[in-house]
């Protein structure tokens, strides 16, 4: 090879070499700086999101309940262009929102996801999805109140990367190769005039003088290096080898030194652009942080001022309202500026040491909430229920208020709590009230040692009276025994009526049996006196049954059951007497050991099987699930009920054990129906001693992992409301760790219990059920049909399906779909059954036409019809509008929404019809404001303020059209659906 071309290949080798590895070195820090720049992006993006979903929330609303997200994500989607999905999931991994709306619904459980839910900080990921791409998954955690309830993700593929870096190689390689040749041609012209063909020359006269050929010579006129060398070449001649290696030496370590220092400068470049680099992003995301602020609050002060949430900032030093929206304006009754020169003390009525009492209660029940009574301009005094927490406003912390009012639903509970607690005939305390004075009396006597006498009365000789002269006189009897049994017995002692013609009596503070027979004497005394009804004089008597406590030392309810018993003795003894009952009892004692043993023998011995008592939507006819009811096949006595036994295992190892038994053959049945192509849930029910055990969450985890092809939402458990709990907060959390499984909760026998609304409202239930002995009396006994109906309005108030026991007719499903109760169970449905029996039942009820022409006919009747709710609020239009403005007169009681003819339809029939339609919720807040600008109207027009109700009526007239348009709607959507099927 010839010299100039190694000249030149070591030159451009050289060059080539240091090159690659700088590009290599660039295109390297190129893809980091890439990446970082996506990340860092799509995080602010993430925040973006997260800042807009927490404003939102903070009005109250439920993740799941906001509206515009998925366009929001697809606008993002759109406009930033790496980002392939940008999605919100909640904390089960369930997809709420997504820029693509196939994946709406889609529930994912992969690894990445689960880290995702579980992380409380941003969080980007390698996620391989199905298909096998690779994307960087980016997670942003979404927070009310503290609390992690979602996640936001966004998603851009390597492959963005991947193409950017392809596409820089691309561009390094082809200026490489640019720069390469143009090198390569000036090397090679430079070398050729000013390097070869000296060295030629001299290369010829070195080989002569290496021959021997010293009289060669060769002059060069240049005075660079050349020319020095053939000048000195004839003097160097025998050291010319050492000289040469001397400088292959110097060139080699200056070669060194000039690549070592030119690898520092190129680390020092690549620091500073990393530097520069890191410097304009953390100014770009301080500018973007900074518009994001000034965003964020000018969205506060247009959410605040046009929300139709009564809204306050209070300075928390002074108590002085800082601000107040139009609707708090509206609300108080006070100008603008007046309300902004008060104190939040002039408007709350409550005392301090009301408040401080309220404030505590709020963290003795874990609520965020306050209730107060605020009081109005008019004087008017109202319940509030208030969130308040702090804020940033204009560079000071304050308080922000959000105040609804609850006076109505307040008003509500009370009625409720009035029906729930008392006697509708006589006024006397009920069964539930009952049994919270005897707790109070037992709590009292064993503090002072005094006895407490329980007494079972009933009325001798009533039935007969009742049937020969009619229900009004029986009533009469009734308040008469009442009124006799109040005036008899001392103020500190308790007389309810537990139904029909029975009372219980509690008897506080007894010094002994004496005083009790005492007491008991004078009442068989005032109830034989004759009671005049009309001109005719009625004679009635009384056995009473009565128990002592601490004598008799049992629970509440079991000295009721002793009083029950005692009454049944004293009617055998020939009525009109008492009987005391005797605790000391050893055969009864005996007779309960060894029914223990037979039942405990009987769980061994596989004794016991489930029936299954079918629940269906009695609108649609689908059915919903089945009751497991437990029966003991006894071998002398065969099909034995759950009444006759379960109380003998009450709050012991075996109701556990036969609780645990129950659930598993539940799901087992679950599993073989589902083998079967049948998909029914089971509920079971759970008693509270077993739900308070610290092991059963546990338990039930263990049994689906015994049966992992059910799933946790194919099992409900029943609750009993008529059960006293005692550990709330046991059972709350217990509920809610099943709850959060997926297991479904409801809550038996509601109505006849002892739960409160608030007690209600904090488990997590899914459904209600009323108990059978409203519903089967609810045609017969209007007191039933009122609890009945104020227990569905009460379950679709907080949204929960009611689903009615003891439906025994046609005619009790009727009755409750117009009253909006759509599923139900009863043996006008189906008896209970075996497993066996099941499948036949099903194709039996498929084919039940009596049923099927239910819905035909409740849709026939001009009573429940679309048309006659539109007349009903069209005259109820008419009346209000009337009054305003023709001074016309007005039905005051139809202002109310709750009382008015077209609230029966829309809470009743309406809403087993429509319920599950869009626009019912738009119906529901329309009617509520319509009443609300009603009362309004006629508000002002008592004060005599006729001149400002012309823009109110013209309001009140379009919100009615548009409302009676959405029903129409409602009707057509109903049509086509039906036709379409």
């Amino acid at each position: 090879m010839r010299l100039s071309q190694k000249i030149l290949l070591i030159t451009i080798g050289t060059l080539s070499f240091s090159l690659l590895l700088s590009s290599a070195a660039n295109i390297f820090s190129f893809r980091s700086n890439y990446t970082d720049a996506l990340l860092t992006g799509s995080f602010g993006i993430g925040h973006s999101i997260e800042s807009v979903l927490t404003e939102l929330l903070g009005l109250g609303l439920t993740l799941e309940s906001l509206s515009g997200v998925d366009k929001k994500l697809s606008d993002i989607a759109q406009d930033n262009q790496h980002i392939e999905y940008a999605g919100v999931t909640d904390l089960t991994g369930l997809v709420l929102f997504h820029n693509d709306h196939t994946q709406k619904g889609q529930k994912y459980s992969d690894p990445v996801t689960l880290k995702t839910l579980s992380s409380k900080q941003p969080l980007w990921q390698i996620y391989q999805q199905s298909d096998g791409k690779y994307f960087y998954d980016v997670a942003v955690p979404i927070f009310d109140e503290g609390k992690p309830i979602g996640v936001i993700r966004l998603g851009f593929s390597t492959k963005v990367i991947d193409e950017k870096v392809l596409q820089a190689i691309r561009q390094v390689l082809v200026n490489v190769l640019i720069t390469f040749i143009i090198i390569a041609l000036l090397l090679n012209f430079f070398l050729r005039k000013q390097l070869i063909e000296p060295i030629k020359r001299l290369s010829r006269y070195a080989t002569a003088i290496a021959s021997g050929r010293f009289g060669d010579s060769v002059k060069f006129h240049s005075g660079d290096e050349i020319g020095t060398l053939s000048s000195a070449l004839e003097d160097m001649g025998s050291t010319i080898e050492k000289q040469i290696d001397e400088l292959k030496r110097s060139g080699i370590e200056l070669e060194e030194k000039v690549e070592a220092r030119t690898q520092q400068l190129a680390e020092s470049n690549e620091t500073l652009q990393t530097s520069n680099a890191s410097l304009k992003q953390a100014l770009q995301r301080a500018q973007e942080l900074s518009e994001a602020l000034r965003n964020s609050e000018e969205r506060f002060r247009m959410l605040f001022e046009a929300n139709k949430a009564v809204m306050l900032t209070i300075d928390p030093d002074t108590g002085t309202i800082l601000a107040a929206n139009n609707a708090a304006v509206d609300f108080y009754g006070y100008d603008q500026d007046k309300l902004l020169g008060m104190q939040i003390s002039d408007i709350n009525i409550l005392s301090q040491k009301d408040i401080d009492l309220e404030m505590q209660h709020a963290r003795n029940e874990e609520r965020h909430h306050f209730y107060f009574r605020h009081a109005l301009a008019s004087g008017e005094i109202r319940d509030v229920e208030v969130h308040s927490g702090p804020i940033d406003w204009n560079g000071k912390e304050v308080l922000y208020s959000i105040i609804h009012d609850v006076t109505d639903r307040k008003k509500a509970e009370a009625e409720l709590e009035y029906i729930a607690n008392y006697d509708a005939l006589t006024g006397l305390p009920n069964r539930r009230l009952k049994i919270d004075r005897l707790r109070q009396a037992i709590a009292n006597s064993k503090r002072n040692g005094a006895s407490v006498g329980i007494c079972y009365l009933d009325l001798d000789g009533f039935k007969p009276i009742n049937d020969r002269f009619g229900h009004d006189t029986g009533d009469q009897i009734l308040i008469e025994i009442s009124h006799r049994l109040q005036a008899t017995l001392r103020e500190k002692d308790t007389v309810s009526r537990v139904g029909g013609d029975e009372f219980v009596l509690i008897l506080s503070d007894l010094t002994g049996v004496q005083q009790c027979t005492q007491i008991l004497d004078r009442i068989l005394e005032e109830i034989a006196e004759p009671i005049q009804v009309g001109n005719t004089n009625l004679e009635v008597n009384a056995s009473i049954g009565v128990t002592l406590f601490p004598e008799d030392e049992v629970d509440a309810d079991i000295l009721i059951r002793h009083a029950d018993q005692a009454m049944y003795w004293a009617k055998e003894e020939g009525k009109n007497c008492y009987h005391l009952f005797d605790p000391h009892q050893n055969k009864q004692v005996k007779v309960n050991r060894e029914n223990y043993q037979h039942l405990e023998n009987a769980l061994l011995n596989e004794e016991f099987v489930i029936y299954y008592q079918p629940k269906v939507d009695m609108y649609s006819c689908e059915v919903i699930g089945v009751e497991a009811l437990i029966r003991w096949m006894h071998p002398e006595y065969g099909i034995t009920l759950p009444g006759e036994f379960l109380s003998l295992i009450t709050k012991t190892d075996l109701e556990l054990e036969l609780g645990k038994w129950v659930m598993d053959q539940a799901l087992q049945q679950v599993s073989e129906w589902q083998g079967n192509g049948i998909q029914l849930p089971i509920s079971v029910n759970v008693g509270v001693y077993h739900l308070q055990s610290p092991i059963f969450t546990e338990q039930v985890r263990e049994l689906f992992s015994k049966h992992p092809n059910v799933k946790p939402e194919m099992l409900e458990l029943e609750i009993l409301e008529t059960a006293s709990i005692e550990d709330t907060n046991a059972i709350y959390h217990t509920l809610t760790d099943c709850h959060e499984l997926g297991i479904k909760i409801s809550l038996d026998d509601f109505g006849t219990g002892y739960s409160s609304l608030a007690y209600f409202h904090r488990l997590p239930v899914d459904t209600l059920k009323i108990d059978q002995s409203f519903v089967q009396a609810m045609l017969d006994d209007p007191q039933d049909l009122t609890i009945v109906d104020s227990v569905v309005r009460l379950a679709h108030a907080f949204r929960h399906p009611v689903i009615a026991e003891g439906v025994e007719s046609i005619e009790h499903a009727s009755a409750l779909l117009t009253l909006g109760c759509r599923f139900g169970q009863g043996y006008a449905i189906a008896k209970p059954m075996p497993a066996e029996k099941i499948p036949a039942w099903l194709k039996e009820w498929e084919e039940d036409q009596l049923w099927k022409d239910l819905k035909k006919r409740l849709l026939k009747s001009d009573q429940v019809g679309v048309d006659l709710a539109i007349s009903s609020h069209q005259k109820w239009m008419d009346n209000v509008l009337g009054f305003v403005t023709q001074d016309k007169s007005l039905d005051h009681s139809k202002l109310d929404s709750k009382h008015c003819t077209f609230s029966y339809w829309f809470n009743g029939i309406g809403f087993v019809q429509y319920g599950n339609m869009p626009d019912y919720k738009d119906i529901n807040r329309l009617h509520e404001e319509i009443h609300a600008l009603g009362y309004k109207l006629v508000s002002i027009k008592n004060n005599g303020n006729i001149e400002n109700t012309q823009q109110g009526v013209n309001d009140l007239i379009t919100m009615s059209k548009r409302m009676i348009s959405l029903i129409d709607n409602l009707d057509e959507i109903e049509a086509e659906a039906s036709s379409f099927n």
